[in-house]
C-alpha cells in the first residue's frame, strides 16, 4: 500500500526520536516502512532481499560487529571500496513512486562524512549529498532523500550503497545498525528549481514539502536579512514563490517546514540576472567554460541552461579516445556523453570545444601514445572526430597538460619535442576530416617559458591553429594569491607577443583554456573566487588572449579539503535541493559579461597608485570601467552628466556629481561604471568611514563616518545623509574648521567570513522650479570590511608531557569569547577516539578574553588519526568543533621504547595508476626519533620491485620515500612546511629537499646523511636531517605537523611510474600540499 503523508511525518516523528537517543541502542519504529534491514549476524530483513559489505569481500560475517551492546555491520576498511549494499523487493515499490527515504541508524565513530549512491532514473550511481557525522561515539540516526528513483538492481547488482568517506586515506568504523525505506511522491522538503540561477523575467523559487506551509528568509549577498515570509503548500505539494522584485544580485536562502511540530531547515543560495545580451552567445565570445559533459547526470540539463544564462560563448569538455574507440578503427560517438551535450551546447547558443585525450588500451598499453602506431590511431581518431562533428564542433584541442605527469604517462616523456610528434601525427589528420577544424595546441599546464621555447623550436607552432594554455596561479604566493601577483600579468604579455612572433604572417590566436580559484578549505573563499574570476578575465583580455575558459562549471564533490572537488560556480546539491545552486562567481561573471559585450578593451588607466586598477571597454556608444583595488583606496572621477554604478553582482544605481565630481571606494570587488568621465585617479577624501575589524555573527554594526573640514579649503555642504542597505538613513552635520561624526547602525549578517560594508554619503539639494522635489547628489561611496566571527570559539592541541620517568597525554581546550562583556560555559564534553568524558565545573570567560583547560587522558592510540570533539555549552548557546587529531611521540634516538609505526594497520594506500595487491607487494615499519643535532626517519621497506632510474630532483617518481615537517600545530595558519625526499637511486643514495626552509633553496639536503641498504626486497632507510634543514634552530618543543610516505613504482617507467603510494599522515603525496593534514607531532624525553 503507497505510503500517505500522515505516515511518512509519523515516521520522521519517531525517527527523530531515534536521533536523540545517545547511548542507547537504536530502536524499533512503530510505523514500520515499507523496507527494513537490521544489520546484525545473521541480519534480518523485511522486504529486502538482501544486503552485503562490498565490493572485494561480500561476506557479512566479515562486516558483523558491535559498538556499545547494538549489533552493527561497518564498512570495507578499503577506501578505494567503502560500500554497504541493499538490495529492496521489487515488490514493496510503489509503481509511482519517486522517492525513497532512507533512515540510517549508526554509529558516530569519526568526524567524516557519509552519502548514499543509488539507481536512479538518470545514472546507476546516483548520489546524495554527503551528509557530516561528528564523531560523538553515539548512536545517532540520519535520513537520505533519494529522488527520481529506479530501483531496478543496477547498482552492482543492488538498490543504493552507502558510502563512507575515508579520513587521511584511512577508513573509520562507522557502524551501521539499522536501515529503513519509504516510498513517496513528494520530497520531504525541498527546492525544486533544476537551476537556482534565474534571470529578472523567471525568478520564481518552487518548494515541494509534505508538509503544510513552507516558511523562508532571504538575505543578500552579505546575509543581511532583506524578507521573510510564509507560504502555503498546494495540494500536488508544491509552493511556489516569486522573487523577480529582488532584482539581481546574489541571495541566501533559509526554508523550513513544521512537520507534526518537528520542523526541518534548509538553505541554499539563488542568483538573479538580466537576461542574456544578444552577441554574447557566439563563437567570436571571449568567455568560455570547462566542464565534464555526463558526469552530473540528472544536474545536466540545469547546470547547462545556467551556463547559457551566465552567457558563456564557449564550452570546453573531453572527447575521450578510450571510451569511443573500444575496438581498432571503430568508434560508437552516440554511447559518449560528448554526443548529446555538444548538440545541447550548440542549441543554447554556446560552441562546444572538445578535447582529445588521453590513452587507448589497444595501443601503447593503455598509455599515452608515443609508439609510431600508437600516433597514428590517435591521429585517425582526430580524423574521425573532426569528420563526425563537422558543421557541429570545430575546436579541438590536442591533449591536455602534456608537460606534466598527470595525465601523460606515456613512454616518450613530457617534453615538448614529444609534444610536437603528437601534433604532427594530428594536425593533418584533423583536417582531412574537416579543413575548417582549429587544431588547438600545446594546452600546457601552466606557462613555462622553457618548454614553451622547446615547443616553438621544434616547429609547433606549425601543427596548431591556436595556440593555448592553461595557467593557474591560486597558491603561487599562498592561499588565495590574487589575479594581479600570477602569470597573468608577470609571464601572459609576453607569451601572447611572442606567440604572434613565432607565427610570422599567420594569425594564430591565444586562448587560455583553464584558469580558476578552488574554493576548499586551504584555498580562497568563495566571495574571493568571485572577485579573482573576474580580475583574472578582464587582466587576460588586456594581455591580448582571445578566448577565457573558466575551470569549472560545477563542482567535482564536497570534501571540504579536496582542491579538485571546488573548483566550479555551481555547487553540488546539499541536502533539500534538487538543482545546482550558484557560488558568488556564478553571478559576477554574468554581470562581467553583461558589462562588456560588444564593447572592446581598452588599456589600463593611470590612476595614480600600483594598486588601483581601471580598465575602459568602449562600443555600443558608450564607456564602462571595470574598476577594483588589490588595497583600498578613494578614486574622484571627475564628471558632469550622471554615472551609472554596478556593483559585482548587478545591482545598478545612477548617481549625480557632487560639485562634478563622484568619489567611490575601490577594494578587491570589482565595479563597473558606465558613463562620461573626464579624468580619474586617486584622491584623498575628506569623509571616511571606520567599521571595527571583528564583528559578532547575528548581531548589528555600528558604523562611524567622519567629514573633515578642518581644511578651510574643504568643500562639503552642512548636511549630509548617510545611506547603506536595510538601514535606517542618519543625518551628518558637518562644521567648518572640524571633524564631525555620526553613527550609522548597519543589520546583522548570518554569514561568516569577510563582510563588505558600503555606505554611501549623499548630498540633498532642493529641486528646481521651486517644487518640493529634491535631487540627491552622491558626495562619495565608501566601502570597508569587517570579519564575521562567532560569539566564542573552540580551538584543541594534543599535548604530551614527559620526563625522564613518566609521559601523559592531554587535550588541550582553548575557548575564545570574542563578544564585549562576558559569559559563563556551564559544560564542556568532549571524545577523542575511545576516549570521552565531560567538564561540568562552570567557567566565567571575560569580555574578549580566553579560558584554557587541560583534560588528562590515558589508554590514548598513538600515531593513529584519532576523531575528536568538543561541545560547549553556555547561555549564549552551545557550539561544537571536531576533526582529527592525533599523539606521535617522538622518542630520543637512544631511548625509544615505543613500538614502531606499522605501515600495514596505521598507513592507507591511495592508489594512483595501480594497485596495491597485498602485504608483499609493499609494506613496513616506520620509526621517528631525534638527537640534538637532527630528525632520524629510520624505515624498514619490503617491496616486490625497486626501480631507481631517476635524478634526485624527480625520485619521487619512483621507488623512494618522502617526509614533511610543519613548524606549527596541522591546520593552524603562518608556519613553514619543509618536504624531503630520499631514496636507492641508480646512482647511489639520495636526499632532496623539495620545499626549503626560509633562506634556503630546494636542491640536495644540507648536512643529511643516508645510510639506505637494500637487502632482496627488504630496503632500510635510515635519514638524519639536521634540524636546520629543516627551519629549526634545534629540537623544537612545541607541536609540530609531520606526514610520511613511501612511494612504489612496480612499472620502471618514465615520467611519474608510480603505482601509488603507502601514506602515514596525508597532506604530501598529491597537490596541493596541505599541512592541515599532517600528524600532530611531540618531541618527548
Amino acid at each position: 500500500m503507497f505510503v500517505k503523508k500522515w505516515m511518512i511525518r509519523l515516521v520522521l516523528v519517531l525517527l527523530v526520536s531515534v536521533s536523540i537517543i545517545q547511548e542507547a541502542a537504536p530502536q524499533a519504529v512503530a510505523a514500520q516502512p515499507q523496507a527494513e534491514v537490521i544489520l546484525s549476524s545473521p541480519p534480518i530483513y523485511q522486504g529486502v532481499n538482501k544486503a552485503w559489505p562490498g565490493d572485494a569481500d561480500k561476506d557479512p560475517t566479515h562486516a558483523a560487529t558491535t559498538r556499545n551492546g547494538t549489533a552493527c555491520w561497518i564498512t570495507s576498511q578499503n577506501p578505494l571500496n567503502p560500500y554497504l549494499y541493499v538490495d529492496v523487493e521489487s515488490s514493496v515499490k510503489p509503481a509511482d513512486a519517486t522517492y525513497a527515504i532512507v533512515s540510517v541508524d549508526y554509529y558516530d565513530a569519526a568526524a567524516t562524512t557519509m552519502a548514499i549512491e543509488y539507481d536512479g532514473q538518470n545514472n546507476a550511481y546516483q548520489a546524495t549529498p554527503w551528509m557530516p557525522t561528528s564523531g560523538s561515539q553515539t548512536w545517532k540516526n540520519q535520513i537520505f532523500e533519494l529522488k527520481g528513483i529506479k530501483f531496478a538492481n543496477r547498482t552492482n547488482g543492488a538498490d543504493f550503497r552507502l558510502r563512507v568517506h575515508s579520513i587521511n586515506g584511512v577508513m573509520p568504523e562507522i557502524c551501521f545498525a539499522r536501515i529503513q525505506v519509504t516510498f513517496a511522491t513528494t520530497p520531504t522538503l525541498s527546492v525544486m528549481n533544476p537551476s537556482l540561477l534565474f534571470t529578472t523575467q523567471s525568478a520564481n523559487l518552487d518548494f515541494g514539502t509534505v508538509g503544510d506551509s513552507v516558511s523562508y528568509e532571504i538575505a543578500d549577498d552579505q546575509g543581511v536579512s532583506l524578507r521573510t515570509g510564509s507560504i502555503p503548500v498546494g495540494a500536488d505539494g508544491h509552493a511556489p514563490l516569486s522573487v523577480q522584485d529582488l532584482g539581481p544580485g546574489f541571495y541566501n536562502l533559509t526554508f523550513s517546514s513544521v512537520i507534526d511540530d518537528h520542523p526541518i531547515t534548509r538553505t541554499t543560495t539563488f542568483g538573479i540576472v538580466t537576461p542574456t545580451p544578444a552577441g554574447a552567445l557566439s563563437p567570436d565570445s571571449f568567455f568560455g567554460i570547462d566542464t565534464h559533459f555526463g558526469h552530473y547526470k540528472s544536474l545536466e540539463d540545469g547546470l547547462m541552461n545556467a551556463l547559457a544564462t551566465i552567457g558563456y560563448g564557449h564550452i570546453r569538455s573531453d572527447v575521450n579516445w578510450s571510451l569511443i574507440e573500444k575496438q581498432p578503427g571503430v568508434y560508437n560517438w552516440a554511447g559518449y556523453d560528448f554526443e548529446a551535450r555538444s548538440q545541447q551546447a550548440l542549441e543554447l547558443g554556446m560552441t562546444p570545444q572538445g578535447v582529445l585525450a588521453y590513452s587507448n588500451a589497444n595501443y601503447d598499453n593503455g598509455k599515452t601514445p608515443s609508439s609510431e602506431e600508437g600516433l597514428a590511431a590517435f591521429g585517425q581518431f582526430g580524423k574521425a572526430a573532426a569528420e563526425h562533428y563537422k558543421g557541429k564542433v570545430s575546436d579541438f584541442n590536442v591533449y591536455n597538460e602534456f608537460n606534466g605527469t598527470g595525465f601523460n604517462n606515456g613512454a616518450c616523456g613530457t617534453t615538448a619535442a614529444c609534444y610536437v610528434q603528437m601534433l604532427q601525427a594530428m594536425y593533418g589528420p584533423i583536417h582531412e576530416g574537416n579543413p575548417d577544424a582549429n587544431v588547438i595546441g600545446p594546452i600546457p599546464s601552466t606557462i613555462d617559458d622553457n618548454w614553451n621555447n622547446a615547443f616553438f623550436a621544434a616547429g609547433g607552432i606549425k601543427y596548431i591553429d591556436t595556440f593555448a594554455t592553461n595557467v593557474y596561479g591560486y597558491a603561487l604566493e599562498g592561499a588565495n594569491t590574487p589575479p594581479e601577483r600570477t602569470l597573468l600579468v608577470s609571464k601572459l604579455p609576453a607569451l601572447v607577443q611572442q606567440v604572434k612572433q613565432e607565427a610570422g604572417n599567420r594569425h594564430v590566436p591565444v586562448w587560455i583554456t583553464e584558469n580558476g580559484w578552488p574554493t576548499y578549505a586551504a584555498a580562497s573563499t568563495e566571495l574571493q573566487q568571485a572577485d579573482n574570476l573576474v580580475r583574472s578575465q578582464v587582466l587576460a583580455k588586456a594581455a591580448g588572449v582571445d578566448v577565457f575558459s573558466w575551470y569549472s562549471a560545477m563542482d567535482d564533490g564536497t570534501d571540504p579539503n579536496n582542491r579538485e572537488h571546488h573548483f566550479g560556480l555551481f555547487r553540488q546539491p546539499v541536502d533539500g535541493v534538487v538543482g545546482v545552486a550558484p557560488k558568488p562567481g556564478a553571478v559576477t561573471n554574468a554581470v562581467l559579461i553583461r558589462a562588456v559585450t560588444g564593447k572592446s578593451i581598452e588599456a589600463r588607466e593611470s590612476l595614480g597608485s600600483d594598486t588601483a586598477y581601471s580598465y575602459p571597454y568602449t562600443g555600443g556608444g558608450s564607456t564602462t570601467r571595470v574598476m577594483w583595488s588589490t588595497g583600498s583606496e578613494s578614486i574622484a572621477l571627475n564628471a558632469i552628466q550622471p554615472l551609472i554604478i554596478t556593483n559585482e553582482y548587478g545591482s545598478t544605481q545612477t548617481v549625480n556629481p557632487t560639485n562634478g565630481k563622484v568619489i567611490l571606494t575601490l577594494n578587491g570587488s570589482p565595479i563597473y561604471v558606465t558613463g562620461e568621465v573626464d579624468s580619474l585617479g586617486v584622491t584623498q577624501s575628506a569623509i571616511a568611514m571606520k567599521v571595527v575589524g571583528q564583528s559578532i555573527k547575528g548581531e548589528a554594526v555600528s558604523v562611524t563616518v567622519t567629514a573633515d573640514r578642518s581644511n578651510p579649503k574643504t568643500d562639503l555642504p552642512n548636511e549630509l545623509t548617510l545611506i547603506a542597505s536595510g538601514a535606517q538613513p542618519v543625518k551628518l552635520r558637518t562644521s567648518p574648521g572640524k571633524a564631525t561624526s555620526a553613527t550609522i547602525n548597519v543589520p546583522a549578517s548570518m554569514l561568516l567570513g569577510q563582510r563588505t560594508i558600503a555606505v554611501d554619503v549623499v548630498k540633498v539639494k532642493p529641486g528646481k522650479g521651486g517644487n518640493d522635489k529634491h535631487e540627491p547628489s552622491l558626495v562619495v561611496g565608501l566601502r570597508a570590511t569587517t570579519h564575521i566571527v562567532k560569539p566564542f570559539e573552540i580551538s584543541v592541541q594534543p599535548t604530551i608531557t614527559s620526563d625522564a620517568t613518566s609521559r601523559s597525554y592531554f587535550l588541550d581546550i582553548e575557548l575564545k569569547n570574542n563578544r564585549n562583556n562576558a559569559f559563563t560555559v556551564t559544560q564542556v564534553t568532549y571524545q577523542v577516539g575511545p576516549v570521552s568524558g565531560e567538564v561540568a565545573d562552570a567557567v566565567k570567560i571575560a569580555a574578549n578574553g580566553i579560558a584554557s583547560m587541560r583534560v588528562p587522558l590515558s589508554d590514548i592510540p598513538l600515531f593513529d588519526a584519532l576523531s575528536y570533539s568538543v561541545t560547549v555549552d553556555s547561555g549564549n548557546g552551545s557550539d561544537t568543533s571536531f576533526g582529527s587529531i592525533s599523539y606521535a611521540p617522538i622518542e630520543l634516538a637512544d631511548q625509544y621504547t615505543l613500538p614502531a609505526i606499522d605501515l600495514a594497520s596505521q598507513a592507507a594506500w591511495v592508489s594512483l595508476s595501480g594497485t596495491r595487491s597485498s602485504n608483499s607487494d609493499l609494506i613496513g615499519q616506520l620509526r621517528i626519533t631525534y638527537n640534538t643535532d637532527a630528525l632520524i626517519i629510520d624505515a624498514m621497506i619490503t617491496d616486490d620491485k625497486h626501480f631507481g632510474a631517476r635524478t634526485p630532483d624527480t625520485l619521487w617518481q619512483t621507488d623512494s620515500i618522502q617526509f614533511s615537517t610543519y613548524d606549527r600545530v596541522p591546520g593552524q595558519e603562518g608556519g613553514q612546511r619543509v618536504e624531503i625526499g630520499a631514496a636507492l637511486l641508480d646512482s647511489g643514495p639520495s636526499v632532496y629537499t623539495f620545499a626549503a626552509p626560509d633562506g634556503q633553496q630546494p636542491g640536495p639536503t644540507p648536512g643529511a646523511q643516508a645510510d639506505i641498504v637494500q637487502d632482496g626486497s627488504t630496503m632500510h632507510y635510515v635519514i638524519s636531517v639536521p634540524w636546520a634543514s629543516l627551519g629549526f634552530n634545534g629540537p623544537p618543543m612545541q607541536t609540530l605537523g609531520i606526514s610520511f610516505l613511501v612511494n612504489d613504482d612496480d612499472q620502471g617507467s618514465s615520467g611519474d611510474s608510480r603505482d601509488g603510494f603507502l601514506q602515514w599522515g596525508s597532506g604530501v603525496g598529491t597537490t596541493p600540499k596541505n599541512p592541515a593534514l599532517f600528524r600532530h607531532a611531540q618531541l618527548v624525553q
